[in-house]
């Protein structure tokens, strides 16, 4: 049995793994961490069962102050963040570098702090960290983001690249375009299928923990299967 702390819960892939974790037998308890409070469980999570949601407990935070108000929201086995943004959302390059690093780096080292031994960071397909800035401040932001996660040194961090997502509801502009000409996403539900059942086999022994395991759409697929 394991615990699980999921920041970016209400986000397109964050709400799939809560309802995940959740529903898992191996899972006892959820941490959803959001910004503000969650009043409607079943709303906030969808497909959440009455039984699944006594598992969840949301923790609202202020990611300007992650260490000072994070309290016990990352005392947990396994941390999840799923924190992402784009730069339309975001109000230009200055605010999606705050979420996509600054707010992914300090929301490793609060779970660090906190003893968590298993990370998970969600970035894309395509993340070179290699290429330079000037080339793609999205890729190079991302690049940067991995780099200071692993840097932290947890005993196992699995990167997940996941290529073009069918967000459901919650599908970006971006994305909507796509879907018009014919582009077929991996769905959130099975991206966050995948991740839960990493945990899973982290947590009874099946699988080695690696301090850098990077797994791309393939991988994705392949554990969700």
């Amino acid at each position: 049995m394991f615990r699980a702390a999921v920041f970016g819960s209400t986000g397109a892939t964050g709400r799939e793994l809560v309802r995940e974790l959740a529903e898992s037998k191996s899972c006892e308890k959820v941490h959803a961490i959001t910004r503000r409070p969650v009043e409607d469980l079943s709303q906030t999570f969808p497909g959440t069962t009455e039984e699944s949601r006594k598992k969840i407990v949301i923790f609202p935070v202020d990611f300007e102050n992650l260490s000072e108000t994070v309290g016990k929201a990352a005392e947990v086995d396994v941390a999840f963040c799923c924190l992402g943004t784009t730069h339309g959302d975001a109000g230009g390059a200055k605010g999606f570098r705050k979420v996509d690093l600054t707010y992914v780096l300090a929301t490793g080292e609060v779970c660090r702090s906190a003893g968590v031994s298993n990370f998970h960071l969600l970035t894309a397909a395509g993340v070179y960290r290699s290429l330079p800035r000037f080339v793609s401040n999205y890729v190079w932001t991302k690049a940067r983001s991995e780099e200071g996660i692993l840097k932290l040194g947890f005993a196992s961090c699995a990167i997940w690249h996941p290529g073009f997502l069918d967000r459901g509801d919650l599908t970006r502009k971006g994305e909507s375009w796509a879907k018009f000409f014919g582009a077929c996403g991996l769905p959130v539900s099975t991206l966050a299928k995948s991740m839960r059942v990493y945990a899973e086999q982290l947590a009874a022994g099946k699988r080695d923990a690696k301090a850098e395991d990077v797994i791309e759409n393939k991988g994705i697929r392949a554990l969700a299967a």
